[in-house]
């Protein structure tokens, strides 16, 4: 099972997924990993292909934070400016940031591929009619039902 989060078009935004996936081994955590969150990022892709969309290799990244993604979310919905930012392993990273006059631009930086890996640097247009700060606190909540959604329970002792 998984959750997907779109920032901000939700045609052409940045999609996040969010899994449990099936744990460092699926023969000890068959339910999904309790401890860290498996995420994926995809991004629309070249003019060339645009129905293609790349999809970043899976992101780790325990699942408070995800939940402290969430609040920073919420908080940068007060703020006149600033930004929000989500970093994986490896080597992912997610940011939402905010300009004085309310629009927002996320970002995203992740690499795919096995034996070839391709580095893609990606981020949303500061756009006019997609991504405002009145709409920060429904991505956090969408985040948040994401988490609750998708993380298996705690290891017992």
């Amino acid at each position: 099972m998984s959750s997907r989060v779109v920032f901000f078009d939700p045609v052409h935004g940045l999609g996040l997924t969010v899994a449990a996936g099936s744990g460092r081994s699926w023969m000890d955590q068959p339910a999904g990993d309790p401890v860290h969150a498996h995420l994926h990022v995809d991004v629309e892709g070249p003019a060339t292909v645009p129905e293609v969309r790349l999809r970043s290799d899976t992101g780790f990244v325990r699942w408070p934070e995800l939940d402290r993604f969430a609040a920073a979310l919420r908080r940068l919905a007060g703020a006149e400016q600033g930004s929000a930012e989500l970093a994986a392993d490896p080597g992912f990273s997610l940011t939402v940031l905010l300009r004085a006059d309310g629009r927002l631009r996320a970002e995203t930086t992740f690499g795919t591929g096995h034996h070839v890996q391709v580095n893609v640097v990606a981020g949303t247009r500061w756009d006019w009619h997609f991504g405002l700060r009145a709409d920060l606190p429904d991505l956090a909540d969408q985040l948040r039902a994401a988490v609750r959604d998708n993380r298996p329970g705690r290891l017992q002792p």
